[in-house]
């Protein structure tokens, strides 16, 4: 009786720490707020990522991107930075504090009109790979 309860509490363990990946995956949700705002042009805006469902949800990893700057293979970050702005070009704006650890950035809308997409992504799984990302639609005005 002793090796099927030893059997049964390794299970849950390893279930808990994602050895049954699809069924974890599945809870896991990322948000941004504001999930719609409207800023005037060279002006910026905070955005906060929440993510839920997962064991780091206090501090997850999470990539920033915008997504308007995913045209020829780039990756969408190319315009993030932490203590010095990109040199550019950003037609799309530039988020500020993009680093693996930040939950919570500034976007810098650029100086033109437009509607961008800025996505924060986590790994919630390496294999199979899964990915969950939430977004902010921001609309740049004059």
């Amino acid at each position: 009786m002793k090796l099927s309860s030893v059997s049964f509490v390794l299970l849950v363990f390893i279930a808990g720490c994602g050895g049954g990946g699809g069924m974890l995956s599945s809870n896991v949700t990322v948000t941004v707020s504001p999930a719609t705002v409207t800023i005037a042009t060279s002006d910026q805006v905070t955005l906060q990522a929440t993510v839920k469902g997962t064991a780091n949800d206090a501090n997850p990893s999470l990539t920033w991107t915008i997504d308007e700057l995913k045209t020829n293979g780039a990756s969408g970050s190319q315009c993030n930075w932490v203590s010095t702005p990109p040199a550019g070009p950003c037609p799309d704006g530039t988020i500020q504090g993009a680093d693996a650890n930040s939950s919570t950035v500034t976007y810098h809308a650029p100086s033109s009109a437009g509607t961008f997409h800025v996505t924060a992504e986590t790994i919630v799984s390496l294999s199979p790979p899964v990915l969950k990302d939430g977004t902010s639609v921001i609309t740049v005005g004059p």
